[in-house]
């Protein structure tokens, strides 16, 4: 949700609404897709950049991306599983208890 804000913004933000030991963690991950339709399918309904950008092609300009976006994903992980690395930053923090 914040992927362009500034490095250590959302924690600031934490911390100005008084949580504690607010910290951030990298965490690795793969997104397992399975098979590159699955892929596809996830990219173009729920990755916001990716649906506004397409929703201004033509059908034949959808056609040759998605035709793209396949044969690379192919080339790199063959016919077999379709596991993308992926990272996430986690920014956490505690909320004090009021008694």
């Amino acid at each position: 949700m914040f992927r362009c804000a500034k490095s250590g913004y959302i924690a600031d933000v934490f911390r100005q609404a008084g949580l504690r030991n607010v910290f951030e963690k990298e965490v690795d991950s793969k997104l397992d897709a399975g098979i590159t339709e699955v892929y596809w399918d996830f990219m173009t309904e729920v990755a916001a950049p990716v649906v506004a950008a397409l929703s201004k092609a033509d059908e034949a300009t959808k056609a040759r991306i998605k035709s793209d976006v396949f044969e690379s994903i192919n080339r790199k992980y063959g016919n077999g599983k379709v596991a993308i690395d992926s990272n996430a930053l986690v920014i956490y923090g505690e909320k004090l208890r009021l008694s």
